[in-house]
């Protein structure tokens, strides 16, 4: 396939910023939607990148300078490692309670995949082949054990972030990673969900849902 002229090139010139941040937004905005409507309207291992670039009118360049694999179109951005960069924020971060820290730099990474509520609704239903759906987890897994290896370097870095530090911080790790990813999970896929809140409201929603209901759990 000849290599398509990028309808947006991404080397704007100047110097606003917050124009390129916008740009780059609408652009992945743009790859995300042509791919998960080809792939709903068709299937996943149907739809080429190739495919994906000439309905996005990008060229596949640009396409990996946004997505690593074409899961990552499709699924969004939990099928994509974090950056160098946000390994080391994750790592040195300035502040103490390392719960709102683990939000804040979720919210940042799924900034960066448009929480579009037609996307979102495609991604339920490619989610609900099989396929696809064994893929997510892989990935959702690979995610959350990222995490919690970053999540246990702080810790034991920084014992004093502890909430328990009769815990070892591997096993603290662990059990705020679930937290998180689960109350991440909620905010974005519960039914009751309002999508006109912010994500990171959203979340924080879903963290004190968790907290009060399991309050009444007895075994």
């Amino acid at each position: 396939m000849q290599e398509t002229k990028d309808s947006e090139d991404d080397s704007l010139l100047g110097s606003d910023l917050g124009l390129r941040e916008q740009k780059r937004i609408a652009t992945k905005h743009r790859i995300e939607d042509a791919a998960t409507r080809l792939v709903d309207e068709s299937s996943f291992d149907a739809v080429t990148i190739e495919q994906i670039c000439e309905a996005a009118g990008i060229s596949r360049r640009t396409f990996f300078n946004y997505f690593s694999a074409k899961e990552g179109a499709v699924i969004g951005a939990t099928s994509e490692p974090l950056t160098a960069e946000q390994r080391e924020d994750s790592l040195n971060a300035d502040g103490s309670n390392i719960l709102h820290l683990m939000v804040k730099h979720i919210e940042q990474h799924l900034n960066a995949s448009h929480q579009d509520e037609v996307i979102h609704e495609r991604r339920q239903r490619i989610f609900a082949h099989p396929d696809v759906a064994v893929r997510a987890m892989a990935f959702r897994k690979e995610r959350s054990q990222e995490t919690m290896e970053l999540i246990t370097q702080r810790l034991t870095e920084h014992p004093e972030e502890q909430l328990n530090p009769e815990l070892d911080p591997g096993t603290e790790a662990m059990l705020l990673s679930g937290f998180v990813r689960e109350a991440t999970w909620m905010a974005m896929s519960r039914p009751d969900r309002d999508c006109t809140l912010p994500m990171i409201d959203r979340i924080y929603r879903s963290m004190e849902l968790i907290k009060n209901y399991t309050k009444g759990l007895e075994w």
